[in-house]
Formats: structure tokens, sequence, C-alpha cells
């Protein structure tokens, strides 16, 4: 503290110093004509203000008359209603001063220790404020596959996720749902991304998860189960066990296995712009095993079936069905359906062929 106020004070006397320099040029500007007396220019005879002060044996100077012509010139300033040049002076002198000031000692935050170069809020996204300045049309797109997210909502889990997190394990799902992974290493690899650094653990809780009973019909949470209000308020464990259950829920919406036993299979996504229908049908004809499967989508849009050497695609402008199909395709193979909306990612869905 002590510091501080030495330096505050040795700062102070530097600028009254710098201010006693600048009135006495000034001054010596306002009376150097009265003491001249001609025509307004200073001879070489003429001594300053400062001179004047000092000497004792400056000629024919009335110090009566000085005093009064130096007061009267001051008293017109005012009248005129300017701010005397020595104050602008000053109030110059004390912002450059104390710009100087700042620049060398930049003030920290109470929380800082030292100084820190932050990023511009125009090179920084901050998410909340974009999304509440942004037009609705730019919330939704925002979130990723926000068309497809009114069916994840209806899954059945203990606690509701907030949207961007089903977001973005839709978009994990689906690229882990097409994968030969067996179902527990599915699943941490749908939400490892979420938790990084927690393999271990994520392993052992899709043990858990794998276990326990699907969630998928219309049976409520359990009573007196000690479930946390919301996602965000859940301990990292708590979130851990919330992502495995909706991953497993969102790869069982994505996939669609049928076989020679079971060779029909009917699926509904519900969607922002109604419901989109597939229905899956496998069989064997004259020549070879087919795969044909038949959408209902809400609005205009494009169907890809695709295996490994085999696509077939169908498109339309308007609401209404779209049909595809493959042959050859024997048991356990699998293929790849797409499900394209206008200016929307796809929805990819895996077709297991099993026997």
């Amino acid at each position: 503290m002590n510091d501080d106020s030495d330096a505050l004070q040795r700062n102070l006397l530097e600028l009254l110093q710098d201010l006693v320099l600048f009135t006495t040029s000034d001054d010596s500007e306002v009376v150097n004509p009265v003491i001249d007396g001609s025509d307004g220019q200073s001879g070489a005879s003429v001594m300053s203000a400062p001179d004047l002060l000092i000497s004792q044996d400056a000629p024919s100077v009335d110090s009566s008359q000085f005093k009064f012509d130096a007061s009267s010139q001051r008293k017109n300033l005012l009248k005129l209603g300017e701010t005397p040049a020595v104050q602008d002076r000053f109030h110059t002198l004390l912002k450059h001063r104390l710009q100087s000031e700042i620049q060398q000692n930049l003030p920290l935050f109470p929380w800082e220790t030292e100084v820190h170069d932050y990023e511009t809020e125009s090179t920084v996204g901050f998410v909340d404020s974009a999304v509440l300045a942004a037009p609705p049309a730019a919330v939704n797109q925002s979130i990723p596959a926000q068309v497809w997210l009114h069916q994840l909502k209806t899954l059945n889990l203990p606690v509701a996720l907030p949207d961007r997190l089903l977001g973005q394990l839709l978009e994990r799902c689906q690229n882990v749902v097409q994968s030969s992974l067996l179902e527990g290493a599915k699943l941490v690899k749908s939400v490892e991304d979420l938790f990084p650094g927690q393999s271990q653990s994520l392993n052992q809780l899709a043990g858990m998860v794998m276990t326990s009973p699907a969630r998928s019909g219309a049976m409520p949470p359990p009573s007196g189960a000690n479930y946390p209000t919301n996602y965000e308020s859940a301990v990292p464990a708590q979130q851990m066990v919330l992502s495995l259950l909706a991953a497993r829920e969102i790869i069982a919406a994505l996939t669609l296995t049928v076989s020679l036993r079971q060779p029909t299979l009917e699926r509904q996504w519900l969607t922002e712009l109604g419901a989109l229908s597939l229905q899956v049908d496998y069989g064997l004809d004259a020549t070879a095993a087919k795969l044909r499967i038949q959408g209902t989508l809400p609005c205009g849009g494009t169907l890809t079936l695709r295996s490994e050497h085999l696509e077939a695609s169908a498109q339309r402008a308007t609401a209404g069905v779209l049909s595809v199909e493959l042959f050859d395709l024997a048991p356990h193979q699998s293929g790849v359906l797409e499900v394209c909306l206008p200016e929307q990612k796809p929805l990819v869905f895996a077709v297991r062929i099993t026997d």
C-alpha cells in the first residue's frame, strides 16, 4: 500500500511540474504585448514574464500597471465565456499522462494475477448471446439435425436431455450404427467425445446400461428413483448413464433388422414437418433375394439404399411415397438407408439381414 501511495504522489508531482512550466509560458504570452505597448511585436529588449518576476533591475515597468493589465486580460477571457487555455492544456496533459500510465501498467480484474490477451467478441463464439439475438430459423440451424429431433424427444428416458445434446448424440449414433462393433462398444463410441478421458468409466457404465431393461416402451420411470431434476444438475456419472441410455435408444431406432423368418418391419420417425414412415420387406423371388424399402415422406425428398456394391435411389418433389430395391443380398449382409429432406442433413439407418 505504501509503494502505491508513493507512486501516486510522484505522478501528481510530475503533472504539477508540467502544469507550472506551461502556465509560465502562457503567462508570458499574455503579458508581453502589454509590456511592449507598441504594435504587438516584442523586441529583443523586452524581457519575458519569468525575467520580470525575478530581475530587480528591470527599468520603466510599472508593477501596478502590469498587475492591472494582466488581471484585466484574464477577466476579459472569462467574460467572453471561453475556457482559459491553461485549463485546456492541463486536461490534455492529464489525459496523456493517464493514458501512458495505463499502457505501462495495465489494470487487472480482481480475479487476475497477470495481464491476459483476451479475444474480442467478434472472434469468440458466444453461443448464448448469438442464439438469443438470432431469428428462429437461425436458432434451429444452430442445433445439429434439428428437423429430426422431434422423435428423440419421445424417448422414454429418466430425465429429458437438452436438444443440443440430443442432436450431438444423433450424429454420433448415425456413424456408429453402420459399424460392426458390438453393442457395448457402440454405446461407448457414441458418447466418448462428450466425456473425454473417461473411457474406463464409460465402459463400466455401458455394461450396466446393457443389462438394464429396455425403456423404449411406455413404462414410466420407477417411482422413488433418485434421478436429478435435469441433465445440467446431474453429477458426471449420472450424465454418462443418461447419455448411454439415450444412445442405446437412438441406435435401436436407427437399426432396421429383417430376416426370412421376420421379413417385414415397419418404422416411424416423427419430424417437425410430419411423420416419416418406412416399411422394409425382405424375401426371395424367382432368382434372388430382394430387399425393398418403401418410404412415405412428409415433404419432397430422396431415399437412397446402398450395400457394399449396389445402390438404388428415388426422389420426389412433394410429400408422398418412394420405393427403392436391392437384389442379391444374402443373410448377414447389411445396407445403409439415407433419408434426405430439403436443406437438412440426411437421417441414416442401418439395415441388418439376419438368419
